[in-house]
């Protein structure tokens, strides 16, 4: 059996998120029916951010998350992780296609990508304390400069989805942008 692509993932596999109350009324709902919300406008408040779990895909969830809308994972301990590794894999798959020169051009989906690098960089977190990455080790010339300046050696941690998602703008930049011509 072929195995799927990351993208597909992305596209067709539901996940828990949870989301403010308000997010699942519809227009139509609110018009036909109105809300009905106590006197109190800090009870009002806490009932329309109560948070509901709705299933969603990434693709779909990402785009909620561009239009401001306040989202959480269902399932951080489980189901974050797998997420954000399919978001890596899907812009790494990106970077590899605008990098490489390629018999089939097609249009490079730049603002999609740029939503699922935000959703990314709100699981990061997670990702990172569920060990997706190696802690990066000091190496001699880091131990060197802490020796001789009395310093401490620190170890920054970097969201390599924004690391890969800038690699990925620049080479659509050096592309030409929109539909991205074979070498």
């Amino acid at each position: 059996m072929m195995k799927k692509s990351p993208a597909f993932y992305l596209f067709h596999s539901w996940y828990g998120w949870r989301v403010p109350e308000y997010a699942t009324l519809t227009r139509y709902a609110r018009e036909e029916h109105g809300l009905f919300l106590p006197e109190d406008r800090n009870k009002a408040k806490a009932i329309l951010l109560n948070k509901k779990t709705v299933f969603l895909t990434v693709a779909q969830a990402a785009e909620y998350l561009k239009d401001g809308g306040s989202l959480d994972i269902n399932d951080p301990d489980n189901d974050a992780l797998p997420v954000y590794q399919l978001i890596m894999e899907h812009l790494n798959n990106w970077y590899t296609y605008l990098t490489q020169p390629s018999l089939i051009v097609r249009k490079v989906p730049i603002e999609g990508l740029r939503e699922f690098n935000k959703l990314a960089n709100d699981l990061f977190p997670v990702a990172n304390r569920k060990g997706y990455f190696k802690k990066p080790e000091i190496t001699m010339s880091m131990q060197l400069a802490s020796f001789f300046e009395d310093i401490k050696p620190m170890v920054q941690q970097h969201r390599f989805n924004d690391q890969l998602m800038l690699m990925i703008e620049s080479a659509y930049r050096k592309r030409g942008g929109g539909y991205v011509r074979s070498v």
